[in-house]
């Protein structure tokens, strides 16, 4: 899954957010109770007004879409628990099986290296993003030895010894990395929606890009609502205007009528689009319901699909239009 990063004055990079926070010892690692909540900020004016600040921040939104695809370090820890269940098990009985679902982060590391290395400054984003690269180049080795380790079955040889000498490590930098990505992430989303923000200002009611975008806008702000929800039960009351905001903004984007000089001509006007974010407001539906019932394990599970849902829009708003 890719995200566009665009010109100054062209449609902005549609931002997926991370859901997931990286807490290992919670009930909800995968969902997004561990978050808090984003606040909305006011529009005082873009932060990115110039040119090369512009490349900056499309810089970062495609380091950052390098990483989320492959890379959630909360399910990757979840994954890796469940998949070792010996690692700490009472006196340490050989391992006869070994299991890391994680790719290197080779190339989010180099797309984070471009991305700093553009001498204008960004100071929202600068910080969290060197946070965010130190926490990858300490993973980075790990993941590469547990990888090499599981496929070379050395743990039949060495009865797990090794495996147990990486696992502490190897858990620390994996919940340090989830929490510089959802810290990094929140203060991506927050520069993306400012921009996004003056630029639907700027656009005519009636074309696409307007509808794609308001929709986008209103998904984001539906995020926010969820992620509050999840962290206070006493929110999800909350979620109701944001998803009704979205209804009205995407049943406006489903009216459009089809152009058939339009490209792709099988998703002229996006129904793709639309079609999912129906389905983002399904899933953030049961999402609400089962908090409200305080059912954990069901949550985590429904939190789960909310974030799949939500990371389907992104992908069908980088199809729709172009």
């Amino acid at each position: 899954m890719t995200i566009m990063s665009v010109s100054p004055r062209a449609s902005a990079a549609r931002l997926c957010v991370c859901l997931a926070c990286g807490a290992a010892t919670l009930a909800l690692t995968l969902s997004l109770a561990a978050c808090k909540p984003d606040v909305v900020p006011k529009l005082a004016g873009l932060v990115v007004p110039e040119k090369q600040e512009t490349e900056k921040l499309n810089a970062y939104v495609v380091a950052y879409n390098k990483l989320l695809p492959w890379h959630d370090f909360g399910n990757i820890l979840k994954d890796y628990r469940q998949s070792n269940p010996k690692m700490n098990a009472k006196g340490n009985p050989p391992l006869d099986s070994y299991r890391v679902n994680g790719n290197d982060v080779d190339a989010p590391l180099q797309a984070f290296d471009r991305a700093t290395a553009i001498s204008e400054s960004l100071p929202e984003l600068d910080e969290p993003a060197t946070a965010l690269k130190a926490a990858l180049e300490r993973l980075n080795p790990l993941l590469k030895e547990a990888d090499t380790y599981e496929k070379t079955k050395e743990y039949l040889s060495d009865k797990g010894v090794k495996a147990r000498a990486m696992d502490g490590p190897f858990v620390v930098a994996l919940i340090a990395a989830g929490k510089a990505t959802s810290v990094f992430g929140t203060a991506l989303s927050k520069q993306t929606l400012k921009r996004d923000e003056a630029e639907l200002a700027s656009l005519p009611p009636g074309t696409v890009r307007f509808h794609k975008l308001k929709v986008s806008l209103e998904v984001r702000k539906l995020t926010i609502a969820v992620k509050a929800g999840l962290s206070d039960k006493a929110q999800v009351a909350a979620i109701a205007a944001p998803l009704q905001a979205l209804s009205l903004a995407n049943a406006e984007l489903g009216t459009m009528k089809r152009d058939p000089k339009a490209k792709p001509a099988w998703d002229p006007v996006c129904e793709m689009y639309k079609s999912s974010v129906d389905s983002l407001m399904g899933a953030t539906r049961t999402l609400a319901g089962l908090v409200e019932a305080g059912d954990g394990q069901a949550i985590a599970s429904a939190a789960t699909a909310w974030s799949n849902a939500r990371n389907k829009t992104v992908e069908a708003s980088n199809q729709c239009g172009h």
